[in-house]
């Protein structure tokens, strides 16, 4: 409970806060401590909208239009927050097959960016968010985290690389890190690639529903709503825990 009443008050820095998790993010975590402050860094890709954040007051948002791989944005944006949660990443499977350079620079060159200022400056909680793509293709059951890493993509890889450069930090410099892998998420602000508004949008307007393989494959799913809780809860924990 007192990690709790201390993230009220606290300014966080929300990469990627423009997007899809990241915004959905940033409105649960002003909605449960309204006292602190969040500071969204984001490029503005073609995925991230500066519009999901209009409805939050600005007494509570700083936005800051600007990438995590620049280490001047990075260190203007970090100034003075206790706690990073990174949500910047390239996100797609096949666009990291027609572009992987992208999602490297950006999901694996980024983090280092981002570790780097977050260790010189002592931060208390360094939340990297992952992805279970990381543990490939699980064939039974459900892949649990002590499973190896088997990524089966550009994307995955990138990710996979990102969230062992954090782990490295927290072995190596004692960077407070949290590592989360979620499954795929779903809800509002979603950007329509994915495949539940993709399946929806292409029902709309009558035409066909993608479906790779045989389309017998499982998928797990999570509500957006139910992973920004989840992220809240790795925040609160103090930097000695």
């Amino acid at each position: 409970m007192a990690d709790r009443i201390a993230l009220n008050g606290s300014r966080v820095l929300v990469t990627g806060g423009a997007g899809f998790i990241g915004s959905n993010f940033v409105h649960a975590f002003l909605g449960s401590f309204p006292d602190s402050h969040v500071v969204v860094l984001d490029a503005l890709t073609y995925a991230g909208r500066r519009e999901n954040l209009d409805d939050l007051p600005a007494r509570s948002l700083t936005f800051i239009h600007g990438d995590v791989r620049d280490p001047d944005a990075v260190a203007r944006a970090m100034n003075g927050c206790d706690r990073v949660v990174n949500f910047a990443a390239e996100s797609h499977v096949d666009r990291s097959i027609e572009a992987p350079g992208e999602f490297i620079q950006t999901d694996v060159y980024g983090v280092f960016v981002l570790a780097e200022e977050a260790r010189r400056r002592k931060v208390a909680r360094f939340i990297q968010v992952s992805t279970d793509e990381v543990y490939g293709e699980v064939l039974e059951g459900h892949a649990g985290e002590d499973w190896p890493l088997m990524p089966r993509s550009p994307y995955a890889a990138s990710k996979a690389g990102g969230d062992r450069l954090a782990y490295a930090y927290f072995t190596t410099y004692g960077l407070p890190v949290v590592v989360t892998r979620c499954a795929n998420n779903y809800g509002p602000r979603q950007y329509p690639e994915k495949l539940v508004p993709l399946f929806i949008t292409n029902a709309i307007d009558d035409e066909p529903l993608p479906v790779y393989g045989t389309g017998l494959n499982r998928r797990d799913w999570l509500h957006v709503d139910d992973h920004c809780a989840a992220l809240i809860s790795s925040c609160s924990a103090s930097r000695s825990s």
